[in-house]
């Protein structure tokens, strides 16, 4: 897939795709998915989001290579999110699904302890119920950086599954992050009732012709604060009010 990036992660994209298959093999798969392939990437608050596909497992030497490169590359100038998998593990999908290597901004201080300890068991295997919802996004809409990769097919029920581990605690968690958990809500109806994921933004504006009343008024509102940058001034109780309504709206659609 051609994409024009961000010229803020151009750079960095290339050098992080390079060190990748540089560790992983030329067998290996990098494929971009998230804020970026869905056209959503702001610079200064997204991360880039990567899936990484191999055909084997790993050595200790791999996953310590990896975790030096995140380590060095990540905020530079963007924050990276990247999960490794088995081939195999593509071609019989379980949910949650099984990885083989994890590291995020907020696994930096842990990736770094890890490293410093000789006892880390490096090559255990963990399972993230996000990597579902990583899949569906990637099938649709991700942009292969290098190799290729045959996609699963995850099941509506376990993506549904990975989506309400995300959303479950949304009334509690809307007057913190109301941007967030506003829009991350409204995508998730709009996929649920049509089938297509779209970027937290786009699935606010699509769902809005929908909604009435305050329903609709507090989305606005959320959307304005996303585009300007600006704090969100609605009230908590509204905030979760509207979270709670659209969160019954999906258990309705499901």
């Amino acid at each position: 897939m051609t994409v024009q990036l961000p010229i803020t992660v151009q750079t960095q994209v290339a050098r992080l795709t390079a060190q990748l298959v540089a560790v992983l093999g030329d067998d290996c798969a990098v494929v971009l998915h998230g804020s970026l392939a869905l056209g959503e990437f702001v610079p200064g608050q997204s991360d880039l989001d990567v899936l990484v596909v191999c055909s084997e497992a790993l050595t200790v030497a791999q996953v310590h290579a990896l975790a030096q490169v995140l380590l060095a590359e990540s905020l530079q100038p963007a924050p990276i999110e990247v999960s490794v998998l088995e081939r195999g593990a593509l071609a019989a999908w379980v949910h949650p699904a099984p990885y083989l290597f994890h590291y995020s901004e907020d696994w930096r201080d842990r990736t770094t302890q890890l490293l410093a300890d000789p006892a880390t068991d490096w090559l255990a295997v963990h399972t993230d119920p996000d990597l579902t919802v990583h899949v569906v996004v990637a099938r649709q809409a991700g942009i292969v950086l290098h190799g290729s990769i045959d996609w699963p097919v995850p099941s509506q029920a376990d993506a549904l599954a990975a989506v309400w581990y995300d959303i479950a605690t949304a009334v509690d968690d809307v007057v913190d992050n109301p941007v967030y958990v506003i829009l991350n809500v409204c995508r998730t109806l709009w996929w649920l009732e049509h089938g297509v994921v779209l970027s937290k933004s786009a699935g606010g504006v699509a769902l809005l012709p929908s909604l009435t009343g305050d329903t609709r008024a507090v989305v606005a509102a959320v959307l304005a604060a996303r585009a300007t940058g600006q704090a969100v001034t609605v009230e908590p109780v509204r905030l979760q009010a509207v979270a709670g309504e659209l969160l019954a709206r999906i258990a309705a659609a499901t």
